[in-house]
Formats: C-alpha cells, structure tokens, sequence
C-alpha cells in the first residue's frame, strides 16, 4: 500500500514538474534575444533618431527597436525591428 502511495505522488510530481517546465518553455519563447551582432547589419534606421542612417551597430533583428531598419553594406533591408 506504501508502494503504491509512493509510486502515485512520485507520478504526479514528474507530471508537475513536466507540465510546468512546458508552460515556462512556451512562455519566455518569444521574449528571448540572443544578445549577439548581426555581421551582416551594416546600418541601420531608426523613427527615434529622424531615419538617419546609423552606422557601427551592434545589433541583430530581434534586438533591434521596434521600427528600427537594418541594412546590408549593399543597401538591402534585412528587417525591422520588434522589439519594445
């Protein structure tokens, strides 16, 4: 009877941890940037800075400001940022 008592918490305690674990995967997926430059950005326009054109960025498409454009060196977008 002990056994199966046992057996029963341990089964839900994995379920817990299992269910939990997949909650948290799924809820910090799309708020995690990798926090590494883009070698291929080699400019970038932003609305906040009156879309000048910024050179020397350290940033990629998930990290850029939302409406931020970034560049190749060969002038063609890449994409706009997301992020707030």
């Amino acid at each position: 009877m002990a056994f199966c008592k046992v057996g029963i918490l341990s089964l839900l305690l994995v379920s817990g941890i299992f269910l939990l674990g997949i909650e948290v995967e799924f809820g910090n997926a799309q708020k995690m940037c990798i926090q590494v430059c883009d070698p291929e950005v080699a400019s970038m326009t932003c609305p906040s800075s009156g879309d000048e054109k910024i050179n020397d960025v350290c940033v990629n498409c998930c990290t850029a400001a939302v409406g931020c454009k970034l560049f190749r060196s060969d002038g063609s977008l890449i994409c706009t940022g997301t992020l707030e």
